[in-house]
């Protein structure tokens, strides 16, 4: 189906409509990072600009340590809340390995913005199973654009190491064209 729209001057032809830009956003760590903290903020960033946003979050087992992922699209007008495979414009991993698990779902052109923060789960101590320390040089090797953060190191800067999520926010809030008012408006209504 294509959307069609009426040309001005009234010839009534139909021509295709250009769809507006929608900037597709996936969130990505272990349970209790902050991965939905994190997504609440960028929604409501893009909210308080009047933007159209729509937010999807697995929890999966976010209570015992197991990933947990956000989707969230921002636009002038956001059809479907799910980000289809290939589409991700940005990636924020707060976990490099979830990064690295993730990456197959980024755009052309798509941004991997990833903590250096390792949680390694009890499984890959075995010999089936390892950590991909690696996990930016294989994202890179991809040929991915890759920003690396250290979100604790800065979060302990400042004095909290709560804050490494807002970090990592901060990161791809530099990417999006929102003003930094709204930005600390919406870091202070969910933090």
């Amino acid at each position: 189906m294509s959307a069609t729209t009426k040309r001005a001057g009234g010839s009534g032809s139909p021509r295709p409509s250009v769809a507006p830009k929608v900037d597709n956003i996936m969130v990505v760590g272990v349970g209790g990072q902050g991965v939905i903290m994190a997504a609440a903020i960028i929604a409501d960033a893009a909210l308080l600009s009047g933007l159209d946003v729509k937010l999807i979050e697995t929890r999966g087992m976010s209570q015992r340590g197991g990933s947990v992922d956000s989707h969230i699209r921002i636009g002038e007008r956001v059809e479907a809340p799910s980000i289809s495979p290939g589409e991700v414009d940005y990636l924020l991993a707060f976990e490099m390995a979830e990064g690295l698990r993730r990456a197959p779902a980024l755009a052309p052109g798509g941004v991997v913005i990833v903590n250096t923060q390792q949680i390694i789960p009890p499984l890959a101590s075995s010999a089936e199973h390892s950590y991909p320390f690696d996990a930016v040089e294989r994202l890179r090797a991809q040929g991915r654009d890759v920003v690396v953060v250290d979100g604790a190191a800065i979060a302990g800067r400042v004095g909290d190491q709560k804050v490494a999520g807002v970090v990592l926010v901060g990161a791809l809030a530099q990417r999006l064209s929102l003003d930094d008012q709204t930005w600390r408006r919406a870091i202070e209504k969910n933090v």
